[in-house]
């Protein structure tokens, strides 16, 4: 089969100069701020695949010719030319295209797009010889599938990139059921125009009520899942990359050594104490006989002071002159002889024995006071040396040995987080896989024809696992577990729906999913366009125009990321980007870069020579 890429998109007219863009295969960008023509090349590009919308205006730009240029793997090429018309309510596309190719089956020069022999014949160039019928309400009724069925799987306009409603779906239609039979189609070849079991409406309605009750529980669990694991995660973040168990064993053989030096300072202390006890009862000891020996010299020199007063008594008594004449009468007296016993001599030696034992005494004192000094001493040095080891217990050892204690609970504590990070991811991938088991599941019930229940399982499982890895190689934040639900056919992220996210998320998101489908029916479709164009998918220089609020943007790192990834994943597909503003840290060496500057002095003003400043895109 031949794959077709575009290699030009032109318009002209009358009295306007003539202008084209062209386009390499793989990725191109368009870019220039806004008002230079960007969205009026992806408007013809969508014009020339049998859109209704015109691309701009005959009248206010003076063109009203659009060319659309293609050409394939083998060598064959493919022009198409259509005009703008006056229509009653104002321009519209012509009914005819003029095609000029040699490739097999293009045997007109003309087409019509209002019965579809234009469709068929853009059918043919990928592949679909003939058009299928497909079902494309519940009821079932079926019809021809064409172009425009599809398009809107390669194709998403500014308008849309952010719409709440999944990318699946035609924004033309109000049901998908047409956009997924034709998904289908696409994929397996297979117009599934066949009827479906028949049972009653009311037990339907209680399969499909118990059924949402545990989609909605599971994705309850999952959201709250997120949130923990985002919350984990910003509690860890100054701590990413740290080897825990080799700091936790280091902090480990840090407190043994800490705790080596506890016990050998408290073992020298309870040495010392031991050492100070004895010397304090020694010096207790020496204190009480130094007081003893106090009292005792105290009572020797009373002794000898008594002594010594019976001895000068002794001596001064004989020096008395007593009288002979009576003290009354005044005659003589007899002179008696005294009789009274002397207490000198033993006084004496009484005297001179305690002056013998006072000098022994103070001998004593003299030694019990130097050994009292010297004790003070001693006891006071090892009071030092006690109150040292007290102090290096206290104020050193001890408080870092319950600093590495505290840091080893901090690193344990990490260790925990990290496990519960392990577990909280492994539990949002087994609930993911419950939610898509039991959205998938069979269901005998239908009343109705239902195109979800008749998709691939293993392909929407294959697309929900793509889409989850591309989300997360993309930088979103949390990196949060993804898949895409069957009953929407849209994505979830971590637990929260794609709708109830903000529009920079939203268009983030839907060209994720485009991207995807493209890459899946590149290599396992049977069907494939390889070919997809976005407008505005990182929504640059957008805020304003479309309202959007900072917490609804799509992050840098995010909007970065998904350029990247485009660039270096699109295979053997062409992607026609167009962009305000593209992130310059990314590396643009494989796409095509086509600037327009709004600038008559500098590269290229815009899309149409002959247009400055035309209506806002």
């Amino acid at each position: 089969m031949s794959r077709f890429y575009i290699t030009k998109i032109a318009a002209s007219g009358e009295k306007v100069e003539y202008s084209s863009v062209p386009f390499k295969d793989g990725v191109n960008f368009i870019e220039g701020p806004s008002n230079t023509g960007k969205s009026y090349v992806i408007g013809c590009i969508d014009f020339m695949f049998a859109g209704k919308e015109v691309p701009f205006s005959k009248d206010d730009t003076g063109y009203d010719t659009v060319m659309l240029e293609m050409e394939s793997d083998d060598g064959y090429s493919f022009k198409a030319e259509r005009k703008i018309e006056d229509g009653s309510s104002g321009d519209k596309g012509s009914n005819v295209v003029k095609v000029y190719s040699d490739f097999p089956g293009v045997d007109k020069d003309e087409y019509k797009v209002g019965n579809g022999e234009y469709s068929t014949l853009l059918l043919s160039l990928i592949g679909i010889d003939k058009v299928p019928k497909i079902i494309a309400t519940q009821a079932p009724t079926d019809e021809e599938m064409t172009i425009r069925t599809i398009f809107h799987f390669f194709f998403l306009s500014e308008e849309n990139i952010f719409e709440k409603r999944t990318p699946l779906d035609n924004p033309d239609h109000s049901k998908i059921t047409k956009s997924l039979t034709s998904l289908i189609y696409l994929l397996t070849a297979d117009d599934l125009n066949r009827f479906l079991p028949k049972i009653s409406v009311e037990e339907l309605e209680k399969r499909a009520t118990r059924k949402a009750g545990v989609i909605s529980y599971l994705n309850q669990k999952i959201a709250d899942l997120s949130k923990q694991k985002e919350q984990l995660e910003e509690a860890l973040a100054a701590d990413d990359g740290v080897d825990i168990d080799a700091k936790i064993d280091e902090f480990v053989a840090e407190i043994e050594k800490v705790e080596r030096q506890i016990v050998d300072a408290s073992e020298e202390s309870r040495k010392l104490l031991a050492q100070i006890y004895e010397v304090n009862a020694k010096l207790q000891e020496a204190r009480f006989l130094g007081n003893r020996y106090r009292a005792l010299h105290s009572q020797y020199m009373s002794d000898i002071k008594r002594l010594n007063f019976i001895v000068d008594g002794d001596a001064k008594g004989k020096t008395i002159h007593h009288k002979d004449n009576c003290p009354f009468c005044g005659h003589e007296m007899d002179a008696e002889e005294e009789d009274r016993t002397s207490y000198v001599e033993s006084a004496k030696s009484e005297l001179a024995r305690i002056r013998l034992q006072l000098g022994d005494l103070e001998v004593t004192e003299t030694d019990t006071r130097k050994e009292i000094k010297e004790l003070e001493e001693t006891l006071k040095a090892l009071n030092a040396q006690n109150s040292n080891i007290t102090k290096l217990l206290n104020q050193n050892l001890r408080p870092h040995a319950a600093e590495l204690r505290a840091a080893v609970a901090e690193f344990r504590r990490i260790q925990h987080v990290r496990q519960q990070l392990q577990s909280i991811a492994y539990m949002s991938t087994e609930l993911g896989t419950d939610v898509f088991e039991k959205e998938n599941e069979e269901d005998e019930t239908a009343t109705k024809f239902d195109a979800k229940k008749n998709f691939d399982k293993n392909i929407w499982k294959d697309l929900s696992e793509s889409v989850n890895e591309m989300i997360k190689d993309c930088a979103y934040t949390g990196k949060p577990e993804s898949y895409l639900n069957i009953n929407t056919a849209d994505v979830v992220v971590g637990g929260r729906h794609k709708k109830n996210q903000g529009k920079g998320y939203r268009a983030f998101l839907n060209t994720i999913m485009l991207f995807n489908l493209m890459k899946y029916l590149e290599s396992s479709g049977k069907y494939a366009s390889h070919f997809l164009v976005l407008d505005s998918p990182i929504l640059s220089l957008k805020e304003k125009k479309y309202s959007i609020k900072e917490s609804e943007k799509a992050t840098k790192g995010m909007r970065e990321s998904l350029i990247q990834y485009i660039i270096d994943h699109c295979g053997n597909n062409q992607l026609i980007v167009a962009e305000n503003e593209l992130p310059e840290t990314v590396n643009y060496q494989n796409a095509n870069r086509i600037t327009f500057t709004m600038d008559e002095e500098q590269g290229r003003y815009g899309f149409l020579h002959s247009v400055r400043n035309p209506e806002e895109e």
